[in-house]
């Protein structure tokens, strides 16, 4: 049924649609600077279309807040040396995170010129080109992540079923994708100004999943435990770890055993409890303020 003028609603599992179709090969990036995830797509289209900071900005910003956030729930769930490959992983800053806690880790992109920035800004291996196009043996990686990437693909079930003939029996999905916020009409969200509406990316983002229809999907493909994890922007975002099998949950002895083995691990795990720290202090400032308010 319609939902917007650019989205369809599915009345069974409350998964939006992009209502215009959609181009199967746009992962594949053939011209650098017309194709819609080629290399301006990081240096103009997310700056002057969406109010987003540039590639360069971003490879510095993002490090200490939104990697460490996926960071800290990896290791809950895999320590290092596990092998990952994040799909979308843009300028490569989570790859190298990953990388100096001890993690095997790969980055993949579809941009040459994307490639190449994060190969020489954080020495990373990348790959280039949907995860279809890769050689890779099968079996061979304990986690795949997708950040900010399942909306925008034009075959979800197709890339994440390649994804699951990579995945070790006992291998993850570490996911972050907007959560549609199921049986909201786009009126009410119009007129209550919901913040899911800056999700409505006509072109980009595809399918726009709801808590309950991504169990779902996941459940078709035969991926049973899901786990809803603290999103970092929880207004419009969810935080998602699916498996085939029920994952083990690492105490916090041994993720520190684990990042305190090498000396960049201890960075990160230092990285870690600086942020621990400032979370700390910006919870007492909330209830601080919060107590004035009241006064």
């Amino acid at each position: 049924m319609e939902f917007s003028s650019d989205y369809l609603r599915c009345a069974n599992c409350e998964t939006l649609v992009f209502a215009h179709g959609f181009d199967k090969d746009v992962g594949r990036v053939k011209d650098d600077d017309a194709d819609l995830y080629g290399r301006q797509y990081w240096l103009s289209h997310q700056v002057q279309t969406w109010g987003y900071p540039d590639i360069f900005a971003r490879a510095r910003k993002d490090i200490p807040e939104r990697c460490l956030h996926w960071l800290r729930t990896l290791l809950k769930y895999k320590l290092p040396p596990s092998r990952t490959l994040e799909l979308g992983s843009g300028h490569g800053g989570f790859v190298a995170l990953l990388r100096f806690a001890g993690y095997d880790a790969t980055g993949l992109e579809l941009s040459p010129w994307v490639v190449d920035f994060a190969r020489k800004t954080f020495q990373i291996p990348v790959l280039q080109g949907p995860v279809e196009d890769q050689s890779l043996e099968a079996g061979s990686f304990d986690a795949i992540i997708l950040m900010d990437v399942l909306e925008h693909l034009p075959n979800p079930t197709g890339t994440i079923r390649r994804c699951l003939n990579l995945l070790k029996p006992d291998g993850i999905f570490l996911i972050q994708t907007p959560r549609y916020p199921e049986g909201k009409s786009y009126q009410e969200m119009l007129e209550g100004d919901d913040p899911f509406l800056e999700q409505l990316k006509a072109r980009e983002h595809l399918f726009l999943f709801s808590m309950s229809s991504i169990q779902l999907f996941f459940r078709y493909l035969g991926v049973g435990f899901i786990h809803f994890e603290p999103a970092m922007f929880p207004a419009y975002d969810m935080f998602v770890v699916a498996s085939r099998q029920e994952p083990v949950v690492c105490s916090t002895r041994k993720i520190t055993k684990a990042l305190s083995s090498s000396p960049p691990g201890r960075l990160v795990l230092a990285l870690l409890d600086l942020d621990n720290q400032f979370g700390s202090l910006r919870r007492l400032y909330e209830i601080g303020e919060a107590d004035r308010a009241e006064r």
